[in-house]
């Protein structure tokens, strides 16, 4: 994107429905030869680029000049199909700095690993629809939307509530005192800072110090007041936070400094 101006990098135009919305498919082939359905997240892996291709239940990487389906192979009892480890509507994506991809596997209540050699282990398991994750200085944090709450998994595996007490709701306060509504990204900055989408609620919010507070809210009562309305995917890019608005097909820079 350059200028404000977006291109198509991968993926090709399908059939469309009765409201002229593209269907999508499913087909590994050259950039724009290839077809998603339900693309979610992206993260840098091996020498391109992993995408959740949700509905597709796989997760594809994209290379210079072509697409694959990247399901990889596991040693546990997990469920193998031609393509590889079935995944059950694969959504958010991380990558750490030792070349191992995190999926969350939202539908089978994981978060999975990929290496580097294709190997696919469990990272946990038992969660509630997990969505955005976000690794950072070796923990992975996760939006566990299913449970309106956010987590932390440091790198021996110890998993903590980091906010959220659980139930649906739009309160601001420290830890277990705060609620969510199906959250569905996460991002963390530099200094710890993180942020989650807090999307039934259409807004974002801010985890500093262990409290929560609103960074950005939509105001409901003013019908000029158009973002955010869904926001999902989340990116701390230097001193911006940027922000997919899936429903308002926008993509919001908002400045932290």
């Amino acid at each position: 994107m350059a200028d404000g101006r977006s291109t198509v990098y991968a993926g090709g135009d399908t059939v469309e429905d009765p409201y002229g919305q593209p269907l999508g498919g499913y087909h590994d082939a050259e950039l724009k030869e290839s077809f998603f359905k339900l693309p979610w997240a992206v993260a840098p892996f091996l020498d391109g680029w992993a995408v959740s291709d949700a509905e597709n239940d796989v997760v594809r990487i994209i290379r210079p000049e072509v697409i694959q389906t990247l399901n990889g192979h596991s040693e546990e009892r997990l469920t193998v199909s031609k393509l590889g480890v079935e995944f059950h509507r694969p959504t958010g994506l991380a990558a750490d700095n030792r070349g191992n991809l995190y999926v969350s596997d939202t539908l089978q209540g994981a978060i999975r690993k990929i290496t580097s050699r294709g190997e696919v282990t469990t990272v946990a398991t038992g969660l509630s629809e997990p969505m955005g994750l976000c690794w950072k200085d070796g923990d992975l944090y996760v939006a566990e939307s299913g449970a309106n709450r956010v987590l932390k998994i440091s790198k021996t595996g110890n998993r903590a509530v980091l906010a959220g007490n659980g139930n649906p709701g739009f309160v601001n306060g420290t830890g277990g005192q705060a609620s969510f509504s199906s959250p569905q990204g996460v991002a963390v900055d530099k200094d710890g800072t993180v942020y989650v989408s807090d999307t039934t609620n259409s807004a974002i919010r801010r985890i500093q110090n262990g409290r929560v507070t609103t960074l950005i809210a939509r105001d409901i009562t003013n019908l000029r007041s158009f973002f955010p309305i869904a926001p999902a995917g989340l990116l701390v890019q230097g001193d911006t936070l940027y922000i997919c608005d899936t429903f308002a097909r926008k993509l919001l820079a908002f400045p932290l400094r």
